[in-house]
């Protein structure tokens, strides 16, 4: 049926399903439904963007304020619980940036993956579903569609019949009230004539009405079988409209899924540890360590009364010299007092030579050494022994010098002495490892008992809980805080809290 035929015009105002071509309305859903898929993946994928810039802030806020902290004047658990918030907001950083790829992965990629399935585009733009259902609609509606215009028609010629006999009926009746005209001319003329324009009206309305009445019958001999056809295609529109709202349900669930962080099992945990950290700020704790390292509990070394000694140069000790000679025990084999007899001083005499295998300070000067000793790497108790004796200087027996390799010595130099000690120009640089950093450490837990041989050392028992304060080094020590005391301990003798 045209869709300018003028029935269309007669009945544009009719709003109902049945009537020719507002299946339409059906069919256009189906176009709506790949649109709000687009609709929906959107909204998904700018709520994403808001989560990811959320943590990016978060990010950068917890940097930069950790930087403040970092050189500002708090010390103590007091910083440790400022640091509490910057903790919060790097977790929490993590668990939005989960949320935005739970909303990517799990919402926007399914939206997508079944907007394939489920809408396919011809090569004109169209949607073949939308286009299938239409076909369907106007095959089933054709046949009504082509009665209804038979019964508009007849319907259209019928009123019009009916008209002209009433417009004929009236022209007979004013004729015949005319006093103008004579007798003759009323029944000769006029009146005969008009008489037989109503006669065939009459017989056009009479016909008229049965040819109406009779497509009327026709088309609702016919409506059941509309009726029958229309419903079933419409049911299936429903059916694929029933899949589309469930999915949608599916993935709003889904959403609210990866929106609700209440029953994320992080997020407790987050506030736990925050408010564990805050509650862990003791300013007892706090102001005994400004006593220890700022204030009247400081040591001191008074002035006193020293006899003259002679100099010695001091080789041992736990500090790292610069850039040569790495930590470890030094064996001293051979020692000297510095006196007059001595070359003056040149730099050539701290010069130490590549040459050679380790062990020995060459030539006939004032120290020779044999070895210079790392600590093992920690692996089990039983090695804590070896450690120990690996921190210590060894005093041996001065003939042994004789029979190892000197690792140290001279660069072939016609100008270089073998007298003093030999090295670099600077003097050995300690690393003052037993100073509080003023920074809260990291909670470790002892996995087995340890004494302290030396007094820089950190005793403790298996289960007790202290902090460390700084990273392993090269031989196995880590610096750490217990009961306020800065001291060292083995690294495999304790785990991360």
């Amino acid at each position: 049926m045209s869709h300018h035929s003028d029935e269309n015009a007669i009945y544009a105002s009719t709003d109902s399903f049945w009537e020719v071509g507002n299946y339409k309305r059906t069919t256009k859903r189906i176009e709506d439904g790949n649109r709000l898929c687009d609709d929906l993946m959107k909204l998904v994928s700018e709520r994403a963007e808001i989560e990811k810039m959320y943590a990016k802030n978060l990010k950068e806020w917890a940097k930069k304020w950790n930087n403040i902290i970092e050189k500002g004047p708090e010390y103590g658990t007091t910083e440790a619980a400022w640091k509490g918030v910057l903790m919060e907001a790097e977790q929490r950083c993590e668990l939005h940036m989960r949320v935005r790829e739970n909303l990517i992965n799990d919402v926007h990629s399914s939206v997508k993956q079944w907007q394939r399935d489920n809408y396919h585009k011809s090569m004109m733009g169209q949607l073949k579903e939308k286009k299938d259902i239409e076909d369907m609609f106007k095959k089933a509606q054709k046949p009504w569609a082509k009665i209804l215009e038979k019964v508009n028609k007849h319907k259209a010629d019928y009123h019009n019949a009916c008209k002209s006999e009433r417009s004929a009926q009236n022209q007979e009746r004013n004729a015949g009230g005319d006093s103008s005209l004579s007798p003759d001319q009323h029944n000769n003329m006029k009146v005969k004539k008009l008489q037989d324009r109503v006669s065939k009206a009459k017989e056009e309305v009479s016909r008229g009405r049965e040819k109406y009445e009779l497509t009327l019958r026709e088309i609702s001999d016919y409506n059941p079988k509309y009726i029958e056809e229309m419903i079933h295609v419409f049911d299936k529109a429903q059916e694929a409209e029933s899949k589309r709202l469930m999915f949608f349900k599916d993935m709003l669930f889904a959403t609210h899924k990866c929106l609700n962080i209440s029953n994320d099992p992080s997020l407790p945990r987050i506030y736990e540890e925050f408010n564990h950290t805050v509650a862990n700020a003791d300013y007892e704790k706090d102001l005994k360590w400004w006593s220890n390292n700022h204030g009247v509990n400081m040591p001191m070394n008074w002035p006193s009364f020293e006899e003259y000694s002679e100099e010695f140069r001091d080789i041992s000790g736990k500090g790292k010299r610069s850039g040569q000679i790495p930590e470890g025990a030094i064996t001293l084999l051979n020692q000297r007092t510095v006196g007059d007899d001595l070359p003056e001083y040149t730099p050539d005499l701290h010069r130490i030579s590549k040459k050679g295998t380790k062990g020995a300070v060459s030539g006939t000067g004032d120290v020779t050494l044999t070895s210079v000793k790392g600590p093992p790497n920690h692996t089990s108790p039983a090695t804590s022994k070896a450690s120990d004796n690996n921190r210590h200087s060894a005093i041996s027996d001065p003939q042994e010098s004789h029979e190892a390799s000197n690792p140290f010595d001279e660069e072939d130099d016609p100008h270089s002495q073998n007298n003093g000690v030999s090295g670099d120009d600077d003097e050995w640089d300690y690393s003052d490892r037993m100073v509080d950093p003023n920074k809260p450490g990291v909670p470790v837990r002892a996995l087995y008992d340890y004494e302290g041989v030396e007094s820089d050392e950190l005793s403790f028992k298996v289960g007790e809980t202290f902090e460390k304060l700084e990273d392993e080094d090269e031989q196995g020590w880590c610096t750490g805080r217990k009961d306020g005391r800065i001291g060292l301990y083995p690294a495999n003798y304790v785990e991360l809290c």
